[in-house]
């Protein structure tokens, strides 16, 4: 009969410890999994009758621009994936789920979609939400075409 080695009876021994901590990360991945599906469930139902239009008009109401407004709710929509109706005062990071490469990407994208030139100096405060994210945009100078 062969002796056991030290490596085969420390396995044994940590089988059951590795099994329930398994067991726990699992569980709570199965948790925050559902509680994301309830939480989008719930933001649809309590924004049923927000569209991209009604975002634009909450928006033009104070001098938004209404294309670079709905240039910003399809990038969010389509790009980023956020599958709910979106609306002005929604926080990027925790609302919308972007962290700082999402948001980078988005900045850099959206202004190359409504044809603004990206000037980082001039934002004076961090990116909070989807109407600063709007105005940013907004305040930016157009791209021009140099003549030839």
């Amino acid at each position: 009969m062969q002796t056991p080695s030290t490596l085969s009876i420390w396995l044994s021994e940590q089988a059951l410890p590795l099994a329930i901590i398994v067991f726990l990360l699992a569980f709570v991945m199965i948790v925050l999994s559902v509680s994301a599906r309830n939480r989008r469930v719930r933001l649809n139902e309590a924004r049923s009758g927000t569209n991209e239009d009604t975002f634009v008009e909450s928006l033009i109401v104070y001098g938004f621009d209404p294309e670079i407004s709905r240039t910003v709710y399809r990038y969010l929509q389509e790009k980023q994936n956020v599958h709910f109706p979106i609306e002005a005062t929604d926080l990027l990071d925790e609302d919308l789920g972007l962290d700082m490469v999402d948001l980078d990407e988005t900045v850099r994208d959206v202004f190359q979609l409504t044809r603004r030139r990206y000037q980082p100096g001039l934002r004076h405060t961090p990116l909070v939400t989807v109407e600063d994210l709007v105005r940013f945009v907004q305040a930016s100078p157009r791209l021009v075409e140099q003549a030839a």
